[in-house]
């Protein structure tokens, strides 16, 4: 169970309207983000989401939580017209790289027109490898983006041998269980009773950890942080966290509770909690490492099997009629509302119990 700890403390007010106030993209997974103010929903993720990934020589993908590969985080994607214009949108034709541990003209430009998280994507000019991804079993189809990246990806990460793979046509992967959350998978398709079972598809995934899209909340992190100037410890920013949505006007901790939400017509179901690992304790100007965030999270949001949850994973629910292959795309913007469509009752009791004393019908 969760440790018992003093109630959180927020000023906002429960009956305001649920607001998204960040919307993020990270195209090569493990390094910087890109925050954009639209972003185009799939079955697998936001586009252009968690696409591509560094691997090493031996095909094994390269995480930060590995202090050899720390500059991962300094590498910062920028998405651009077919004119060459900076725009952040996740329309962009060309993908640019760079990095504060090189030159500042020293960037590398990808064709990028050709890779989404749709199916169907022609990327015959690259070289088919298999490689690993984050928790999946064997090794998974992805395309190689050349010498020429992989040299640059090197001289910016200082990672021997490693190369830039991301996902084509033939990529397929799913939906990750953490076994030390408990939480089963939910149907995109089935009632809202329903978890996943042999007989229903599974739930398509990126290159992301465990599930397409996470979501955090704004009253959680200045919980966090005020916890945190407690025990004369320095706050920490949302990038340790890497969300993809950023809401406001929840309680602290209240995502917790969540079940089915809708965003600017996008449903989803709330899905297994995302338990904190080393990537929250790298500082993301300075490459420094402590023990923070997670030795405050132990304080008071530890669980079983020694989670330390911060934000939800969400899955898409496929609409009515539709299938995962056929589903149409959605956008979510920066202001859109975000509408609760039900709650998990034994969350709720569970986060009313620790957090709010009660829960205002």
């Amino acid at each position: 169970m969760l440790s018992s700890s003093p109630k959180a403390t927020t000023s906002t007010d429960t009956a305001s309207t649920i607001v998204v106030s960040q919307l993020n993209i990270y195209p090569v997974k493990c390094c910087a983000e890109i925050s954009v103010e639209t972003a185009t929903t799939t079955t697998r993720g936001f586009e252009n989401d968690r696409v591509a990934q560094v691997i090493d020589k031996d095909g094994t993908f390269c995480t930060p939580r590995d202090e050899k590969h720390t500059k991962l985080f300094h590498v910062t994607p920028r998405l651009t017209t077919d004119t060459g214009t900076a725009t952040g949108s996740t329309n962009g034709q060309r993908l640019v790289l760079q990095t504060r541990n090189l030159a500042e003209e020293d960037v590398i430009e990808i064709d990028w027109s050709n890779d989404t998280n749709n199916e169907g994507v022609d990327n015959s000019s690259r070289t088919s490898i298999t490689a690993e991804a984050m928790d999946t079993p064997g090794r998974v189809n992805l395309q190689d983006y050349g010498d020429d990246v992989a040299a640059w990806m090197e001289r910016a990460t200082g990672i021997d041998g490693c190369r830039l793979a991301g996902i084509g046509s033939d990529f397929e992967r799913h939906v990750q269980v953490n076994p030390d959350q408990g939480e089963p998978v939910p149907s995109t398709t089935l009632p809202s009773s329903s978890s996943s079972t042999d007989d229903t598809p599974p739930v398509d995934n990126s290159l992301a950890d465990e599930a397409p899209y996470l979501l955090t909340n704004t009253a959680s992190l200045q919980d966090l942080n005020r916890r945190m100037i407690d025990r004369q410890k320095q706050p920490v920013d949302m990038r340790r966290f890497r969300p993809n949505i950023v809401v406001t006007n929840l309680r602290p901790w209240e995502e917790d509770s969540l079940k089915k939400i809708r965003i600017s017509g996008v449903e989803f179901w709330v899905w297994q909690r995302c338990g904190r690992c080393a990537m929250t304790t790298i500082d993301r100007d300075t490459l420094s490492r402590t023990l923070e965030p997670l030795l405050t999270l132990a304080k008071f949001r530890k669980r079983e099997n020694n989670m330390k949850n911060f934000g939800v994973h969400l899955v898409p629910v496929v609409p009515q009629g539709q299938t995962a292959n056929s589903m149409t795309n959605g956008e979510i913007h920066v202001g859109d509302e975000m509408e609760v469509l039900e709650y998990d009752e034994e969350r709720r009791a569970e986060w009313a119990k620790l957090f709010s004393g009660e829960i205002n019908e």
